[in-house]
């Protein structure tokens, strides 16, 4: 016997119980489901199989990278997922660096405090503060105005978010260690002047010790605690 789709009745039910196998699948990376809600509280007897700073759950770490490249492909992918306005992907020898802004598109990805002010959209200003002033600097995606929301600590994203988007990191780019993952505006903004400067053509080795310093004032070097 046939279905209206033209499949055998035994092929569409293997069919549809493939799928929900796939859907019921275990914790392997980018395996997780697509969510909008990324607020669930976290589930302790998991977190040493998170997929964001590893290395910092055993010990202390070092952002000694020995290589700095933008990767635009990777920047693509996390900016289609949900709550992710715009994701700016930095790779080395064997770490991800992530930056990006925060959008509306989910909820539970970050704490309840706004850092940006939006206030100036509803009286017609782009700065709320200087109504006069609509001055961004060209390397700048976000100076607290008129914009989308950052967090000035990595830890105040949501764990569920930052998996997510590691978990996607790791599927698509196998060989990385470890990924670190920020919305902080001042983090973000020199990942913006990095990317203009490979959009550019330019090579951003010159760039390397200054990244560095960069991602261990951003990220640290000590062991982090597991999640309360």
């Amino acid at each position: 016997m046939f279905s209206k789709l033209g499949f055998p009745i035994s092929g569409l039910l293997f069919l549809m119980l493939t799928l929900s196998g796939c859907a019921e699948g275990g914790r392997e990376y980018g395996k997780s489901p697509d969510h909008t809600n990324f607020g669930a509280p976290v589930d302790k007897s998991t977190e040493s199989e998170r997929a964001y700073q590893t290395q910092q759950l055993s010990g202390p770490v070092s952002h000694n990278n020995t290589s700095l490249a933008y990767n635009q492909f990777l920047s693509n992918q996390l900016n289609a997922m949900n709550g992710v306005n715009t994701a700016i992907v930095m790779t080395t020898d064997k770490n991800a660096y992530v930056a990006l802004m925060i959008d509306s598109s989910a909820t539970g990805t970050k704490g309840t405090t706004k850092e940006t002010n939006n206030q100036g959209t509803n009286k017609g200003f782009y700065n709320d503060s200087a109504p006069h002033d609509d001055y961004l600097p060209s390397n700048d995606l976000n100076n607290g105005y008129n914009s989308y929301e950052t967090a000035v600590h990595h830890d105040l994203l949501s764990h569920r978010f930052k998996q997510a988007m590691a978990e996607k990191i790791r599927l698509l780019q196998p060989n990385v260690m470890d990924v670190y993952i920020s919305a902080n505006r001042d983090f973000l903004n020199k990942m913006n002047s990095y990317a203009q400067e490979s959009w550019k053509g330019n090579s951003l080795m010159p760039l390397l010790t200054d990244f560095n310093k960069t991602v261990e004032h951003v990220f640290g070097t000590a062991q982090v605690l597991p999640h309360r």
